[in-house]
């Protein structure tokens, strides 16, 4: 530590951060430590896209040098073949530039085909990290959903979703930029899930420690049915004496499923079998019914070519979501101004206030609202941003999805949030006085200028009437009383 301050005089001045210093003067220490990082980082990102642009010049030199990174006595080099020529040479100079920066070449060819998109086609993305608002991880998303588009739908999806990029996780920039996407994209969803649906696999990657990765690419509903159906379980058999973690209890479930392994001890674990593969733990998983959420716009139902948007991940293909209205046993209407896409006011399909309420609420905050968290809604506490004791109302203004690990956060915490009356961001300040801005999924407004409601969604729950598929015990999560902890 001390020799690697040596090499960074910059650090003196905030060699006290870890001197054990209390209260104010060790918050205010904390505080310019915080900044220092984010400065740091604003330069990482500024040369990260200095490198970005001069990767992409030494690719644009790649035909100029072609004689030079080529053999002259080869085959190759004497072929007739233009573009077999132009791939050794691009071959050459990745191998000599991976070998340079001590990197993978599949890593060093991704670092320059991802050059090539920034500086040729996606210019802006590319001066927002000069700028150092945007990191490149939030760049490749955006390189990664603008893939295979025209210029015009790319530049579209590029301005829809870089308002956003400075205040977004990547996770939620890739939620945007999928929404963004459908609807730039010239080529219908149907068309590209059908073709899409054909490379579904599953992988096995191996891990230390006598682990692996199991990991499958499928269709979008199939994996969320599939997940929904491992937290039942989890939080089924969750309970005071037992001693596995949801996590845990989700896994050995999935394990179960598959292997459908009779007389193993749910707590065993010898001879390499995971714990939990018993034929109890797949029984119990059988006799679940996993649930969807889908947003369905009315003339889809009716056979229009709207995509619909799947709970949690995003847009889906008409056809998909009209299978899954047809076996919903119920719907939520929504009703939604067509244009904007404010909600208007919700079905009132139940008399009960509360779970009417958290109808509307999970439609407006999507995610627990929580700057950079994307915990579904549906798995989230709904709780009062003035607390019920306090005088706070049970109404949505005063009411914010928050996933139990930041609903314990925002109680136990400095941390603070207000709701603004206008926009309904969730406005967030931290202990060191950062503000953090969390806007709706949903912008709730008025009803169009006419006073109409001209737009119709359909919200469809396959499998049960509950968001999200949340079991019966879950529904009492509008916490008119204080949360457990």
């Amino acid at each position: 530590m001390d020799a690697t301050a040596a090499r960074l005089p910059q650090t003196a001045a905030l060699e006290n951060v870890a001197g054990g210093e209390r209260g104010p003067a060790g918050a205010e220490l904390m505080d310019r430590a915080i900044t220092a990082v984010v400065e740091v980082e604003h330069a990482i990102r500024r040369l990260t896209a200095l490198r970005t642009l001069i990767l992409n010049t030494a690719r644009r030199q790649v035909p100029v040098a072609e004689v030079a990174l080529l053999d002259p006595a080869s085959p190759a080099a004497r072929s007739p073949l233009t573009e077999q020529r132009a791939e050794l040479a691009h071959r050459a100079f990745v191998a000599d530039l991976a070998t340079a920066l001590q990197l993978p070449e599949t890593t060093t060819s991704r670092l320059v085909d991802e050059a090539e998109v920034l500086v040729e086609e996606l210019p802006r993305t590319l001066d927002a990290m000069a700028e150092g608002t945007l990191s490149y991880r939030h760049a490749q998303v955006i390189a990664d959903h603008t893939d295979g588009l025209d210029a015009p739908a790319r530049a579209a999806v590029e301005a829809a979703v870089l308002p956003f990029a400075a205040t977004s996780t990547p996770t939620g920039l890739g939620r945007r930029a999928r929404r963004a996407r459908e609807l730039a994209h010239p080529e219908a969803l149907a068309e590209r899930h059908q073709r899409a649906a054909a490379d579904r696999c599953v992988r096995l990657d191996p891990a230390p420690d006598g682990m692996a990765w199991l990991s499958a690419f499928l269709p979008a509903v199939q994996g969320h049915a599939i997940l929904d159906r491992l937290d039942h379980a989890a939080r089924t058999l969750a309970g005071p004496d037992e001693p596995r973690t949801p996590d845990q209890l989700r896994t050995d479930t999935f394990a179960a499923l598959l292997l459908d392994t009779p007389g193993t001890d749910p707590r065993a674990g010898a001879g390499g079998v995971a714990a939990g593969t018993d034929d109890a733990l797949a029984h119990h998983a059988r006799g679940l019914t996993p649930r969807v959420a889908v947003t369905v716009p009315v003339l889809t139902l009716l056979g229009g070519g709207e995509p619909a948007t799947l709970e949690g991940y995003g847009p889906i293909s008409p056809d998909v979501a009209r299978k899954l209205a047809a076996a919903a046993p119920s719907f939520t209407r929504i009703l939604t101004h067509p244009e904007t896409g404010a909600v208007l006011s919700v079905g009132r399909t139940s008399y009960a206030v509360p779970a009417d309420l958290r109808r509307h609420l999970a439609v407006r905050d999507g995610t627990c609202r929580f700057p950079g968290c994307g915990r579904p809604a549906a798995r989230c506490d709904a709780d009062h941003v003035t607390a019920f004791v306090d005088g706070g109302a049970t109404d949505a203004a005063n009411l914010l999805h928050l996933c139990r690990r930041h609903h314990r956060l925002k109680h136990e915490t400095s941390w603070q949030v207000r709701v603004d009356d206008r926009t309904h961001d969730a406005v967030w300040t931290s202990p060191t006085g950062r503000e953090h801005v969390v806007p709706p999924a949903v912008v709730v407004g008025s009803d169009p200028p006419d006073g109409s409601a001209r737009g119709v969604s359909a919200r469809a729950v396959a499998g049960g009437d509950l968001p999200g598929g949340s079991p019966p015990a879950a529904r009492n999560r509008d916490n008119t009383r204080p949360p457990p902890f």
